[in-house]
């Protein structure tokens, strides 16, 4: 008597369906990694967009943006709220509750008494992107309020992934302010000039259109800088028109791809948000010159446009 033999899958078809479902989940896989790019790089625009409209807002409330800062003598201007004698220049009034404020976007952090040292003496600390005086850096900035109090309007998801990995585990900010808006440069870690009128909501249009002049843009998160300089703030470039010796040059961040291309998310001084791409085979210089022309409201130059298609 003959069994019955029950037919099973062979080695070609077993392999064959192997490989289909192995490049099902590597569709899968890219596809969610797609997504999950694409609303990282949506919440971002998102936080730069409020921030961008809360110092509009500013504007409103004071008569001119914050203070990009952060310097001792610019923020801890304001003691129980009254100015500090002869820093009254720098404080933000409130007429509607009659208080003052002090005026920078994110804020010194005091360990002692302030008003008669330099902050490079340990008086105060740097207001860092990351760190226990992160939280205390934000909350004291002028923005704090306007944003609803809102931590998560201050940090970008791929800034904070990439510098948890660089060891930083309390990441709570991840953009900067066009140094334009407070002070012309540093030198040193020291301030060497210092401007007021372009912080007016009124002088915008000096630099031209306010859609050209950025107002924030991300911090690097490609190669995360843990130094005190581009933590503090401010991204620090050569402004036009004022002393620019032994000025730093930063660069924003490109920090999201898209279609196999970094892209920066830059707001501007009108409100708006762009996708600013990186110029293909740039070098330092390339994004020094483009965050440059950015911070002063300048035209992009064509050579460089071609390098940005």
């Amino acid at each position: 008597m003959l069994l019955k033999r029950e037919k099973g899958f062979t080695l070609v078809e077993l392999m064959v369906v192997i490989s289909i479902i192995g490049i099902l989940a590597v569709a899968l896989t890219t596809q969610v990694t797609k997504s999950r790019a694409l609303g990282k790089s949506m919440r971002c625009k998102t936080n730069l967009r409020n921030l961008s409209q809360a110092a509009l807002n500013c504007g409103v409330v004071y008569g001119r943006l914050p203070w990009a800062g952060p310097f001792e003598f610019v923020d801890r201007n304001v003691v129980n709220g009254r100015p500090v004698a002869g820093y009254s220049r720098n404080a933000l009034y409130d007429s509607a509750k009659d208080t003052w404020r002090s005026g920078p976007w994110v804020d010194w952090t005091g360990s002692g008494r302030w008003w008669n040292r330099q902050p490079q003496y340990g008086s105060m600390k740097n207001a860092c992107f990351y760190g226990d005086n992160a939280y205390e850096s934000i909350t004291n900035g002028v923005l704090w309020e306007l944003v609803g109090k809102d931590l998560s309007v201050y940090r970008c998801d791929v800034h904070r992934d990439a510098a948890v990995r660089e060891g930083c585990k309390k990441v709570l900010r991840s953009y900067v302010m066009n140094s334009y808006f407070g002070y012309a440069n540093v030198g040193q870690g020291r301030a060497t000039s210092h401007r007021s009128a372009e912080s007016s909501v009124a002088a915008l249009s000096d630099r031209g259109s306010a859609a050209n002049l950025l107002l924030f843009a991300e911090l690097p998160a490609r190669k995360v800088d843990k130094t005190e300089y581009p933590a503090d703030g401010v991204l620090e470039v050569k402004i036009r028109g004022y002393t620019d010796k032994n000025s730093r040059e930063e660069i924003i961040g490109f920090n999201h791809q898209v279609s196999k291309k970094y892209v920066a998310h830059v707001a501007f001084a009108d409100g708006h948000v762009e996708v600013v791409a990186e110029p293909s085979g740039a070098k330092d210089a390339d994004l020094k010159e483009l965050t440059r022309l950015l911070c002063n409201g300048d035209e992009i130059t064509q050579t460089l446009r071609e390098k940005m298609r």
